[in-house]
């Protein structure tokens, strides 16, 4: 995982392919400038107990807030238990168990890249207060070094 200012995500090309593109993109607010899938989302924060965690195998999940803020707990996917495969064939499965790992928090002008194999649960309320995140969701695909197996199959 690596949590970082926007204005830094160039500096990260080495490891988060396309970095520099993506963070133009972001700046220009215009996601179809990206050379990979950007899903923007916005939502409200929620309890734990509404939360799941997913782990993906050959993508890096790189989150980046637009406005809003929100807690990601993060883990290896060897500390919680395995469930169904995510929807449509998309890389990776939801994972069982409660907030667990590292609390990192997302807040407006800041990235998020978890790598595969590091289990995340998005959407925690920051300090326990309501409140909403509007963010972009970019599925990098990761270089062979960062991808990992399916515990499952």
């Amino acid at each position: 995982m690596i949590l970082d200012r926007i204005e830094k995500l160039p500096f990260y090309e080495h490891v988060i392919p396309f970095a520099g593109k993506i963070a133009e993109a972001f700046a220009t607010d215009n996601p179809a400038n990206a050379p990979c899938e950007v899903r923007e989302k916005e939502y409200a924060v929620k309890p734990d107990e509404k939360r799941r965690f997913e782990v993906h195998f050959h993508t890096i999940d790189l989150m980046i807030a637009k406005e809003g803020a929100e807690v990601i707990h993060i883990c290896s996917m060897e500390c919680v238990t395995p469930a169904e495969a995510l929807a449509g064939g998309a890389d990776g499965r939801k994972m069982d168990g409660g907030p667990c790992g590292t609390p990192a928090e997302l807040h407006a002008g800041w990235f998020c890249a978890i790598f595969p194999g590091e289990a995340h649960m998005v959407g925690g309320k920051l300090h326990g207060e309501d409140g909403s995140i509007s963010k972009w969701v970019v599925k990098v695909p990761c270089t062979a070094e960062f991808a990992c197996n399916d515990k499952e199959t």
